[in-house]
């Protein structure tokens, strides 16, 4: 054959061999001639052209929690997968980001942990943390990388946790941020991505208060009708019952508290007067509805986390009381029975029947007469001013107001008009709890004379 003639021919074939390669480019890159047409997707979806580069990620929703004072950790599951559609068999570069959609105070003090899995069922609040998992703050947009052939899927288990209440502690109680997965796969020079979001948020967990130490107080439901807090049958014995029982004013020590700081800082035990060896108990147990007793003290200060009680500030003056051990509101009944039962644990939810009004009670409360007075002492109390109500029958009088740092009050004779007879009085704080009680007696035969309800 001339040379001429084998010239031809390898030409021939060489325009074969091209016209062939750009078949098979116009099949990778659809009806679209020039470049190859990829998509992406954060769903399965169906294939645009003959290739589609594209990854999906699935159930990142079970992610998203909202967390409570006794619900501090969550765990969800995230399944990422390489969703391509090409008769190519070549691996994808996948690289996950986990972070926050937007900057959030809330996404600082969340801790994120990663760690692969060969299902989502094991992605349980009791699973075991494995050895080489992933820890960060969600805020620091956590990176993943994975290679993934074609159809192929790697799970991730995703726990969120919040270290301690306190550091998520809020006025308004409840925070919140948008957590988020970005991913991208990479074959050559064509990406794909896709990308969920869902929500964490903080409710009713409020910042914590200093409480009073000194003083005995009076603790008392936030809701309509006088009410306290009551060690039932006089609060003498270990398993006491606590309930919610109508104020007996001054002359009831099961219903005056003492709060002493525990061993943990922010916390305090809650002794009864009546009993100062017990301490307010949730009985080591995490069921919400269980009955709340008052049980010998675990040490001294009491170390057990079940006897520790964290103040909580929902509005000046307005507590809700959270149990270190369960994480759950100390719960009044509600209703208007004269005795409305049994004080029980319940998660947060915010309700009157968690919030409780605290206010000092009064020491060293006395009455004497002087001159044409009666004069009512009493050692400083720190919730005034105080109003003065004097009751007959079905009529009730203020007849003093006192300054807000007063340790006395004097009732004139002359004030009481109504006749001889008994008279009830009654001490109102500024929080309009009655932290004190007594008579007056008005007598034309003999001394007025008067009786403060008083017990040490």
């Amino acid at each position: 054959m001339s040379a001429r003639a084998t010239g031809g021919a390898l030409r021939h074939r060489a325009k074969l061999a091209i016209a062939s390669a750009l078949t098979g480019f116009l099949v990778l890159a659809g009806t679209t001639a020039g470049f190859a047409y990829w998509t992406a997707s954060s769903t399965v979806s169906s294939t645009v052209g003959a290739a589609a580069l594209s990854l999906s990620t699935t159930s990142f929703t079970s992610v998203g929690y909202t967390f409570g004072n006794d619900s501090l950790v969550t765990t969800g599951s995230v399944t990422v997968t390489n969703t391509t559609t090409t008769t190519s068999t070549q691996s994808g570069a996948v690289s996950l980001t986990f972070g926050p959609a937007s900057s959030s105070a809330l996404a600082d003090k969340v801790a994120l942990t990663l760690w692969t899995t060969a299902s989502a069922a094991n992605c349980t609040a009791g699973a075991t943390v494995p050895t080489g998992a992933t820890t960060a703050m969600w805020s620091a947009s956590t990176v993943i990388t994975a290679t993934l052939p074609k159809n192929a899927s790697v799970i991730y288990c995703v726990r969120s946790s919040i270290s301690s209440r306190e550091t998520v502690a809020d006025s308004g109680g409840s925070l919140s941020f948008q957590p988020q997965i970005n991913g991208t796969i990479t074959v050559g020079n064509f990406i794909g991505s896709a990308r969920a979001t869902t929500t964490q948020s903080t409710q009713y967990i409020y910042p914590p208060s200093t409480a009073d130490v000194t003083h005995w107080n009076w603790i008392r439901p936030n809701f309509t009708g006088s009410y306290c807090l009551d060690a039932s049958g006089g609060g003498n014995s270990n398993g006491t019952i606590v309930i919610s029982y109508s104020c007996e004013n001054n002359g009831a020590s099961n219903e005056n508290w003492k709060f002493t700081a525990s061993g943990s800082t922010g916390y305090y035990t809650i002794q009864p007067r009546s009993a100062t060896g017990l301490r307010v108990d949730d009985n080591s147990t995490r069921a919400s509805g269980r009955s709340i007793t008052a049980n010998t003290a675990a040490g001294t200060p009491a170390t057990a986390t079940n006897q520790q009680w964290q103040l909580q500030m929902v509005t000046t003056g307005i507590y809700q009381l959270v149990n270190a051990y369960s994480g759950m509101c100390l719960t009044s009944p509600s209703g208007t029975a004269q005795n409305l039962g049994n004080l029980t644990q319940a998660p947060c939810n915010g309700s009157v029947s968690q919030q409780f009004i605290v206010s000092q009670a009064f020491e060293n409360f006395s009455c004497t007469t002087s001159g044409n007075n009666w004069v009512w002492s009493w050692s400083p109390v720190s919730t005034g001013p105080y109003h003065v109500l004097v009751t007959r029958g079905s009529t009730t009088t203020e007849l003093v107001v006192t300054e807000a740092t007063a340790s006395g009050a004097t009732l004139a004779y002359d004030a009481i008009n109504d006749g001889n007879g008994k008279y009830d009085v009654s001490f109102v704080d500024g929080l309009g709890t009655a932290v004190g009680s007594g008579t007056i007696t008005v007598s034309s035969s003999s001394p007025h004379t008067c009786k403060a309800d008083d017990f040490q």
